[in-house]
């Protein structure tokens, strides 16, 4: 029987949030990052604010990042390694300088208890590696579900693990966990403010959107996506 095993990773986040993640998790300056991959400070800052969406120098960027062009221009990233161990704690030490992190994996009635300011977690919790930034409490989902599996582009799956962050605030286009008052649930949507009305729409075309109004309380953004094989 094998030791190792594949994982699918769809990163949520657009490709200046993945090159600012990866600089901060190297320890780099904007300006020493921008010395190794042979640019200026300011078209850095640019890339990394979101003004320049396809950076000319991307493959020279992720070499200096120790990643793939492709993981920073798709965030879509399949790679086969150790499974890691699961530890009762967000944080353990592998050597005298390297942590995992972790956050736990928790149902979509935890999530609702979450939002109400009540901890779900129980000494039988299981805990799940996140990327290195990543807030306290953040915690993964399971999906349950198609209507966030599209026929073409961003497509998440039943099945997958959705990592959720409630410390950051949701904008347009973000896909968020969110409760609805009105039918007592939590549900995995896109955020879209249209016309001053706001929605939650599903990836999937056959769901129509949910109107969002006062009585919805969005819990956290999805930061990351996964399925291990």
């Amino acid at each position: 029987m094998s030791n190792t095993e594949k994982v699918v990773i769809i990163s949520i986040m657009t490709i200046a949030d993945r090159i600012k993640q990866k600089r901060i998790e190297q320890e780099l300056t904007q300006a020493k990052l921008a010395k190794l991959v042979g640019i200026s400070q300011q078209a850095l800052q640019k890339i990394e604010d979101g003004s320049t969406q396809k950076p000319r120098d991307l493959v020279e960027i992720a070499s200096a990042l120790k990643c793939t062009a492709e993981w920073l221009k798709s965030g879509v990233l399949s790679e086969i390694r150790e499974p890691a161990l699961l530890y009762n704690n967000q944080q353990k030490s592998t050597s005298s300088s390297s942590f995992i992190h972790k956050a736990p994996i928790i149902s979509y009635l935890q999530a609702m208890q979450w939002a109400e300011g009540k901890s779900p977690i129980t000494k039988d919790i299981i805990w799940e590696e996140t990327p290195s930034i990543v807030g306290e409490n953040a915690f993964w989902l399971r999906v349950v579900g198609d209507s966030m599996t599209s026929a073409s582009g961003l497509s998440i799956p039943e099945g997958y693990l959705i990592l959720v962050e409630p410390s950051l605030s949701a904008d347009n286009g973000d896909l968020v966990i969110a409760k609805l008052e009105t039918g007592n649930e939590v549900t995995f949507k896109k955020l879209v403010i249209d016309a001053g009305q706001t929605y939650l729409k599903s990836l999937n075309s056959d769901y129509r959107p949910i109107e969002a109004d006062k009585n919805c309380h969005i819990i956290g953004v999805v930061k990351e996506a996964k399925m291990t094989f």
